[in-house]
């Protein structure tokens, strides 16, 4: 058995202890205790103000979010706060001690409005954590990666819930891995994919692509994005003799501002 297959195996028979000590309920049972709807719950569900967890293949709620002996309205709020990370590590970090809460647990933080306030900034971080955008650029118009060497690749851990283009401006100026360090190329075309990796072993999920070639100081930009809900026309750039990297820079701050109108 590999290490990984026995922290699988003691975290389900964790939730089974779970489950018949009370500590995760059923659907009905936290509903009653809570005091709404099925649809009400439903929608907290999506809201990411509860969460469930699978055991044996059945969903369970822990009780804990229904518990009114604990300010719920905060609770549930630093719940939706903790979303990109897996519902198992977001209970996790509510009842296990931070030092960055003072040696507290974010259910004992969440009375003061200093202590809530903290938490709410420190969950921020944690959450975070779980999900990274990654920025590469390739030189020329190319359909798919393949093989080809970057160019360029910065990344960041950043909420995932973040306007798209915000990430990338913040993966370019704050990244926390950039490869390779500067000078960068001067090209005439080239190609930008932005991709969405969750914590643990999910596969990077592809955001954007964008293509631009340059004439005249002018960037032509086509942007191919996968969610057809966010589908962008081609836009027009004066970008100058920027760099490729300043823009790209150049490209995802203005389409950050134009989102945030």
């Amino acid at each position: 058995m590999t290490l990984w297959e026995e922290f699988m195996r003691q975290s389900v028979a964790y939730r089974r202890e779970m489950v018949s000590s009370g500590a995760l309920v059923g659907r009905d049972s936290f509903r009653l205790e809570l005091g709404v709807s099925a649809q009400r719950l439903d929608q907290m569900l999506r809201n990411g103000d509860v969460f469930e967890l699978e055991v044996d293949g059945v969903r369970y709620i822990p009780a804990l979010l229904a518990d009114k002996a604990i300010n719920l309205r905060r609770l549930h709020s630093v719940c939706r706060i903790l979303v990109p990370a897996p519902p198992a590590s977001r209970l996790n970090y509510l009842m296990t001690k931070h030092g960055n809460l003072g040696g507290v647990s974010p259910i004992d933080s969440l009375s003061g409005n200093t202590k809530y306030r903290w938490l709410r900034k420190m969950a921020w971080a944690w959450a975070s954590d779980y999900s990274m955008t990654t920025v590469q650029i390739f030189a020329g118009d190319i359909a798919e990666v393949a093989s080809l060497q970057p160019v360029y690749t910065a990344a960041l851990k950043i909420d995932p819930r973040a306007n798209l283009w915000k990430r990338v401006v913040k993966a370019i100026t704050q990244g926390g891995y950039i490869e390779p360090s500067s000078p960068y190329p001067y090209l005439d075309s080239a190609t930008v994919f932005v991709t969405r990796s969750a914590g643990g072993r999910a596969k990077p999920v592809r955001e954007a692509r964008m293509s631009f070639r340059i004439a005249d100081d002018v960037a032509t930009v086509t942007f191919d994005m996968p969610d057809g809900d966010h589908t962008l026309p081609s836009r027009v750039f004066e970008v100058g003799s920027d760099n490729v990297v300043d823009t790209v820079h150049r490209i995802a701050a203005y389409e950050n501002r134009m989102a945030g109108r």
